[in-house]
């Protein structure tokens, strides 16, 4: 969904106002009730430190979040999303909702295509650090993608021993461990 939203960003007609970051921080805060700290946000979000910074900072001059110390560690704060916040981030899920119901109506065929489009896509944007590379199938250090050519599960894991296919590919797997080189290609 990522992609999506950055491609509905450069897209003017989309009537999305925040940069990629932006919006995903909103969204993460959003889910968490008793917010975050400055450290989990910018983990979370894949982010450095002060990239995070420089993208609530919008929000906060926006009055969608609020940012207050926290007790330990001294130098972290907490940011939190304030009611005029929590109005508005459901409008960043709409487009998703309308995405993923368009997904439903795609045979097998129609939905490998489009992950590969996607995951070719998420791959370029790493490659050219417009994107951080998070803890995701494609670079694991254990994915052998395309292990099993012609077959239904053609991936495999090799930590858990297993073929898999596309529907199963992982953004954010805790297991994940970075592979020593780019990530794997088609």
């Amino acid at each position: 969904m990522a992609v999506a939203t950055h491609l509905a960003v450069d897209d003017p007609a989309a009537g999305l106002e925040r940069t990629l970051a932006q919006q995903q921080l909103l969204l993460l805060v959003s889910r968490r009730r008793d917010g975050y700290t400055l450290a989990e946000l910018a983990a979370d979000a894949g982010m450095t430190a002060p990239a995070t910074v420089s993208a609530i900072s919008t929000l906060l001059c926006e009055g969608l979040v609020v940012m207050r110390p926290v007790a330990a560690p001294s130098w972290d704060v907490a940011v939190k999303i304030t009611e005029r916040g929590r109005a508005q981030a459901p409008e960043l899920l709409h487009w998703a909702a309308d995405l993923l119901a368009e997904l439903r109506n795609l045979n097998e065929t129609g939905q490998r295509e489009l992950l590969q489009v996607v995951t070719g896509h998420i791959r370029r944007l790493q490659r050219q650090g417009q994107i951080p590379v998070v803890k995701m199938c494609l670079t694991c250090r254990f994915f052998d993608g395309y292990a099993h050519p012609g077959a239904a599960d053609p991936h495999h894991c090799r930590l858990v021993d297993a073929a898999f296919g596309h529907q199963l590919l992982r953004l954010r797997c805790p297991e994940q461990e970075p592979a020593a080189g780019p990530p794997q290609t088609q």
